[in-house]
């Protein structure tokens, strides 16, 4: 009885870790950048959070493969060099630049309704939701206005743009993706940063439910479980010891990017680096109530924790 007891444990511990690895090691070592313009017989895309980091790099690939783009973003400076970058670059293609705040919650105020005026003479194929910034402190400490706008740029303006997008392509009939970006915090704790690890997990499950109903109209969904990444991200955050780890092993904007092009269509969710390999496959071995007890016994350890009570 006890032989039969293990062999069942050990054949679901090889199906619990092989259903993991497999797709995971043919994305890293296979799996190489797909042309989207060709994949999707695309003319237009359109990369929310585009003016640095992820975005832009997504931005630029996207037009090496000849896609006209829409680049969403705050209205900055940032926005206004990158467009005037990419038109000098691709000279022969369009790129539009539409400057919103996608965290900005009002009643006088739409950046769904902007985004869907300046883009309501083109048929975006390619949405790439890619926008998102950090909230760093205890959930208690900043005031509310602040996680809900949060959560609306990080989490709701995604929602947003996808139930516009994907109406619009169902209606006529075009195939198409649409992409997201996560993070490991959608599975691991996040203490500090609750509101953006919330949000992130709600992406996910969302991309998950979503690629089931589009499959059969030919729209591909993913979703990026992003690992720490070499972009401007943490520079309005208080400094902490963390982020210098973080940094240390950190992925670059370029190649988070493939990652996305090499993804979509092949696998829904995709873990970006080894440090989010090494965390979901924690998870698969230690149940999450016994993370958090751990973790929440262990953060009065943490200097940043002493040092920095708008975390606590």
């Amino acid at each position: 009885m006890l032989s039969y007891i293990s062999s069942f444990f050990l054949w679901v511990g090889i199906i619990t870790f092989a259903s993991y690895l497999i797709p995971i090691l043919l994305a890293a070592f296979k799996w190489q950048p797909q042309d989207l313009k060709k994949k999707y017989n695309a003319k237009w895309a359109l990369v929310s959070g585009s003016s640095s980091g992820i975005g832009r790099s997504v931005a630029k690939k996207l037009a090496q493969q000849g896609l006209n783009v829409v680049l969403v973003a705050l209205e900055d400076e940032a926005l206004k060099g990158t467009v005037k970058s990419l038109k000098q670059e691709f000279p022969s293609l369009e790129f539009r630049g539409v400057g919103v705040d996608l965290g900005r919650v009002d009643d006088t105020y739409s950046y769904l309704d902007i985004i869907a005026k300046a883009t309501n003479d083109i048929d975006v194929q390619i949405l790439v939701n890619n926008a998102g910034y950090i909230q760093l402190s205890a959930f208690f400490r900043a005031p509310l206005n602040k996680q809900i706008a949060n959560l609306e740029c990080n989490m709701m303006s995604h929602v947003k743009l996808t139930h516009h997008f994907v109406s619009k392509m169902i209606e006529k009939k075009l195939k198409g993706c649409v992409t997201f970006t996560s993070s490991q915090a959608a599975f691991f704790p996040a203490p500090s940063c609750s509101t953006y690890g919330g949000g992130k997990s709600f992406l996910s499950a969302f991309a998950t439910s979503l690629s089931i109903e589009c499959y059969n109209y030919g729209i591909d969904v993913f979703c990026l479980m992003s690992g720490p990444i070499r972009t401007n991200f943490y520079d309005k955050a208080p400094k902490l010891s963390a982020f210098k780890f973080f940094h240390a092993i950190s992925d670059t904007p370029d190649s988070a990017a493939d990652l996305i092009l090499s993804g979509v269509g092949r696998i829904t969710w995709r873990d970006s680096s080894l440090f989010t390999v090494a965390t979901r496959l924690l998870t698969k071995i230690v149940d999450m109530n016994l993370l958090v007890a751990g973790i929440a016994r262990g953060q009065s350890l943490s200097s940043d924790f002493k040092n920095h009570p708008e975390l606590r």
